[in-house]
């Protein structure tokens, strides 16, 4: 993981728009149903009870292959959303001044606050799920959505970007893509940041 602060998120930037038309070529050439890392994120939702898991750079790929595009969204996430796509690696990042105490990956007890990415309602979270979550609150559930709290937008100031791998996903790959992550970053969008160099599991 690394923190962030000082970036200059804005809607769109001219250069990595041209970045992402770049990668869709080759993106589109991937063949991700027999891919290993994809399909063990798959079985982990699949095993938390999941109907269709589809993890988020498996549905990143599929959009690109099916419209041949990068959905736009801001700088920051579309800086990671190409690493993502890329690595086949799921990738979260959430604004700091919205965590309440310490970041951890847990197993649920069934009875934690999750409001999704999208929604202002609580959702029903299932005991024995993995989640990332802050002493308040789970910030992304199965590595699959965020919480509708912690999202990144222009009038964010500081934030933290994390790789989530499995075991199909070796800690150098991570290191790798989370560095990746952070060169667009500062390229789009400015700013410094601090790699948290430790590895958190459940």
């Amino acid at each position: 993981m690394a923190t962030f602060v000082g970036a200059n998120i804005v809607n769109k930037n001219g250069a990595l728009e041209r970045l992402k038309k770049e990668k869709i070529e080759k993106i589109a050439l991937y063949k991700i149903h027999d891919n290993q890392i994809l399909n063990e994120y798959s079985r982990l939702q699949k095993e938390e009870g999941i109907v269709d898991p589809k993890p988020p750079a498996k549905w990143l790929i599929e959009l690109v292959q099916a419209n041949g595009r990068f959905p736009n969204i801001n700088t920051v996430v579309d800086s990671y959303n190409v690493v993502s796509a890329e690595t086949f690696l799921s990738i979260g990042a959430h604004d700091l001044e919205k965590i309440v105490g310490n970041i951890r990956f847990i197993i649920t007890r069934g009875n934690e606050k999750y409001t999704p990415l999208g929604s202002t309602s609580l959702e029903k979270v299932n005991k024995g799920e993995y989640a990332c979550v802050d002493d308040e609150k789970i910030l992304c559930r199965l590595d699959k959505k965020q919480c509708a709290e912690t999202k990144i937008t222009k009038t964010t100031q500081h934030f933290i970007i994390y790789v989530q791998g499995n075991r199909y996903a070796p800690l150098s790959t991570l290191q790798t893509a989370l560095q990746n992550v952070c060169s667009n970053i500062v390229t789009y969008c400015g700013g410094t940041y601090n790699i948290i160099d430790q590895q958190i599991t459940a």
